[in-house]
């Protein structure tokens, strides 16, 4: 058993060897009888490729091996198909895991299938394909491997690599930029393009497998601006080129600058803003301001949203010295350093005139004396021009007067004889469209001999061994002044003892003694200073002492229901201070008592008040009653006694209700806009209604006018003129007003032609009161006025003998008029319930006729427009009779 498995081996091995033999033999049979293919395959490295194994024979292959490189002796691949599951063997070695086989029987083609191919996989690999029973076939294929280059980049020409944007460069400069690409095989080219255009094509190697491509641009233009540049590299055209494309950057200086806005003239202190605008730079463009060589700040600038467009905008206050001088606005690129653009603007400034006045050369402003001539001028700096130049003096406008010396010439002012009373401040003003330009005050001081401060004599009483200070105060230039005092005699000026008086600045105050009646009279006072002395001296006339004179011209100027206001003018105060009294007395008689009693101040019997003022003779009197007639007495007092008495006649306004003042009930009732025209054309009928009548009223009154005034024998009756009350009554709505009480006068006071009137009125002015209106219906709106009992006043004023040559005393009148002493004036009080009767119009003609017929004359009476009844002269007694025996 161990023999035979020995054998058994044995021929397993011989069989072995035999095939082994066999198998070499017929390769080298076939090797020399098939004849060689060759094949070139290009692939990139990475990639896949699969070799292609060639065989034309129909016949069954059993064999296949890949051998790389003819002088390997080993197969790195083989596929064997002899047994019925095909077999494959790898070389690890050489392929690893990377190499497949790929045999499709119907194309009789077999693939060596290599994956992520490697630069060490380029060579020359062959295939050998054993039929069953046709000859062995061989095929050669030549395999490239080609690597690709790595990715490009950019340098600028400091060598900083560049991902995007190239610079940015400065306009005008010439600039390089590479492109680098490192590895390659074969060795790669570089290119740079511009769109489709080729710039440059030249590719150099900096060793160490690194390629570069310079490409030089410029000079940079504003064209160059974001142009876009392309680098390429490549080495098969088996893939696309590899490229880096960058955008160019250029710093661009500015293309214009211009001031905007109108050229016009500006006006000196008013703000205005100034433009300017740049285009075209990149970065932004800066903008400056310079003002006549000296930089400005005062301005903001900003970018429009273009970019390029740069706007400033300047704050200008431009001042008088700025006019010609030269605005400029210059634009500049920060990055560039170039010279700037600029826009320049000539300012033209409006200003209100610059005024300076002087005098003329020669005089001398510290010595300018009365009777000098003097000129100023006034020095003007204007733009625009001035239209009118105006002098002042203190103040107010001065105006040429060539008489008085002043004129007016061009820019100056020309005072001939110049006079004290023109010292003061002078200033002039020049006028333009712009405004006033005032220049500043010259003080002109006139020096002139001394003049007394008051032209007036002074008067001062002064009794015997009295001592009075006459105070003698004078102006002048310069001030400081001695003084002379004298006394006038009928033959000479008596100089006075200068230990009398004293002097203090430009006063002097002589203590002055009477002591005989020759020490009476004119004391004079003479002052002098460097000029000279004082032509004419102060007058002081000393004088007794006396009371003083009575206040003179006193009249009422306001009267109210409970107050009287009385205006007078002083009198001669008699030498010494006075105070002034208003006494109030409600009857003459209590006045005649107080004064037949005695003048002495104080005695206050039948005064109702009384008023002690100073040196103006006002009073003012209040608290009194309505209604009510006051007898008022005026005088001066000083410490010689009291002055003759003034009287003056008054009264106090009544109460009167107003009938306006009452409450109506309100009319809640809607007024719409269609009754709202009803009521007009209503209103404007009842008007034209109204109008007609008091037009048939008037003439139907004329008629009866003429009625009246027309006797039975053709005798023409005289007829009253209407007074100013009437008018006035009349105007206010007639007898139908109310009983208000007023005073008036007839414009015509001529009753002396009347007969009936008795001897002793014959020269009496008569002021006479309406009297109420009886025959009109009861009304309404005057219910609360018909009383019977109402009383008015009429004031007579006798102008007899005594006071004919009185007039210069005062003259007759009425609310409070100023009479003499002597004037007789009695107020007289009227009762209506007496001649209600009598104001019938029928009765008023009838009694006329018959006094017509009996050849009496008619007395005079009110209009007819106020409705007053005619009265028989016999029947209206024209005051009481107690009244009329007094006169």
């Amino acid at each position: 058993m161990g023999q035979r498995g020995g054998n058994r081996g044995n021929d397993r091995k011989m069989r072995i060897t035999g095939v082994l033999l066999l198998v070499l033999l017929s390769t080298v049979a076939t090797e020399a009888a098939v004849a060689e293919s060759r094949e070139r395959v290009v692939v990139v490295e990475a990639e896949t490729v699969a070799l292609p194994c060639a065989v034309s024979s129909r016949d069954k292959v059993l064999l296949i091996l890949w051998y790389k490189d003819s002088t390997a002796a080993v197969p790195i691949f083989s596929y064997d198909s002899r047994s019925e599951v095909p077999r494959s063997w790898i070389s690890e070695r050489v392929l690893g895991s990377r190499a497949s086989a790929q045999f499709f029987p119907d194309s009789k083609i077999h693939y060596l299938q290599l994956e992520d191919v490697q630069k060490t996989d380029s060579g020359l690999y062959s295939c050998r394909v054993d039929y069953r029973r046709s000859p062995t076939q061989r095929a050669k294929i030549n395999l490239t491997v080609i690597v690709p280059p790595g990715v490009p980049t950019v340098l600028q020409d400091d060598g900083t690599q560049v991902d995007h944007t190239l610079g940015p460069y400065n306009q005008g400069s010439l600039i390089n930029i590479t492109c680098q690409v490192v590895g390659g095989d074969p060795p790669p080219q570089l290119t740079w393009w511009q769109g489709e255009k080729l710039l440059d094509g030249d590719t150099e190697s900096a060793g160490g497998g690194v390629y570069r491509n310079t490409l030089t641009v410029g000079p940079l233009t504003r064209d160059h601006l974001n142009n876009f540049y392309a680098c390429q590299a490549f080495n098969t055209d088996l893939i696309a080129p590899l490229s880096k494309a960058v955008t160019l950057d250029v710093n661009l200086e500015p293309l214009t600058v211009e001031l905007l806005g109108p050229d016009e003239a500006l006006t000196s202190g008013v703000e205005y803003k100034v433009t300017c605008q740049s285009t075209g730079a990149r970065p932004t463009a800066v903008l400056t301001w310079w003002l006549d060589g000296q930089q400005l700040f005062n301005h903001t600038s900003h970018t429009e949203e273009q970019g390029n467009v740069t706007v400033s905008t300047l704050r200008l206050v431009p001042s008088e010295d700025d006019g010609g001088k030269v605005l400029q606005c210059l634009a500049q690129s920060p990055s560039i350093n170039h010279q700037p653009i600029q826009d320049t603007r000539t300012l033209q400034v409006y200003y209100v005139p610059l005024v300076d006045l002087t005098l003329d050369e020669g005089i001398n402003i510290e010595n300018i004396k009365e009777g000098d001539n003097v000129t100023l001028i006034c020095s003007v700096t204007a733009n625009p021009p001035v239209k009118h130049v105006y002098w002042y003096h203190r103040g107010s406008q001065l105006e040429g007067n060539a008489s008085a010396g002043i004129t007016m010439n061009n820019l100056k002012l020309k005072l001939r004889d110049i006079q004290r009373d023109q010292a003061g401040l002078y200033s002039c003003v020049a006028s333009n469209i712009v405004g006033d330009g005032e220049s500043d005050p010259l003080v002109l001081h006139v020096k002139y001999v001394p003049v007394c401060s008051s032209t007036l004599d002074q008067v001062l009483g002064a009794a015997k061994e009295d001592q009075v200070e006459l105070v003698c105060r004078v102006d002048a230039s310069p001030d400081r002044v001695t003084f002379r005092w004298y006394f006038r005699t009928p033959e000479q000026l008596v100089a006075l003892d200068p230990k009398l008086s004293t002097a203090q600045d430009r006063s002097s105050v002589l203590n002055y003694r009477v002591v005989k009646d020759d020490d009476y009279g004119e004391v004079l006072c003479f002052a002098a200073n460097d000029l000279g002395e004082q032509s004419v001296p102060c007058s002081f006339s000393v004088v007794p002492t006396r009371e003083p004179d009575a206040p003179e011209n006193c009249t009422l100027t306001n009267q109210t229901t409970d107050t009287l206001v009385v205006q007078c003018r002083p009198g001669y105060d008699g030498g010494l201070k006075q105070r002034f009294i208003l006494e109030v007395f409600e009857s003459v008689e209590s006045a005649e008592s107080v004064e037949s009693y005695g003048d002495s101040e104080g005695d206050s019997r039948g005064v109702v008040t009384n008023v002690t003022v100073g040196e103006v003779p006002v009073f003012a009197v209040d608290d009194l009653q309505p209604g009510t007639s006051y007898f008022l007495v005026v005088y001066a007092l000083n410490d010689q006694g009291a002055s003759r008495r003034r009287h003056l006649h008054s009264f106090t306004l009544p109460t009167v209700p107003d009938h306006r003042t009452r409450l109506y009930p309100t009319h809640i009732f809607p007024i719409t806009p269609i009754l709202g025209v009803l009521i007009g054309v209503v209103g404007g009928l009842v008007v034209v209604a109204v109008v007609v009548v008091v037009v048939m009223k008037l003439r139907g009154e004329s008629r009866r006018a003429k009625v009246l005034n027309q006797g039975p024998a053709g005798l023409k009756l005289p007829v009253p003129r209407p007074t100013t009350l009437q008018q006035h009554v009349k105007e206010a709505g007639g007898a139908n007003s109310g009983p208000d009480l007023i005073l008036c006068r007839p414009v015509e006071s001529s009753y002396e032609d009347v007969e009936d009137i008795p001897h002793k009125l014959k020269h009496a002015n008569i002021y006479q009161s309406l009297p109420y209106n009886t025959n009109l219906p009861p009304s309404n709106t005057n219910s609360e006025n018909t009383d019977k009992d109402d009383v008015e006043y009429a004031e007579l004023t006798f102008k007899n003998g005594r006071n004919k040559h009185s007039k210069k005393h005062g003259r007759p009148g009425v609310n409070g008029a100023l009479r003499p002493a002597e004037d007789s004036t009695i107020y007289a009080t009227i009762d209506h319930t007496r001649t209600a009767q009598q104001q019938a119009p029928q009765q008023a003609q009838q009694q006329l006729l018959t006094q017509q017929q009996q050849g009496s004359r008619p007395i005079k009476q009110g209009s007819d427009d106020l409705n007053v009844g005619v009265r028989a002269a016999e029947d209206v007694p024209l005051m009481d009779p107690a009244l009329e025996s007094s006169v």
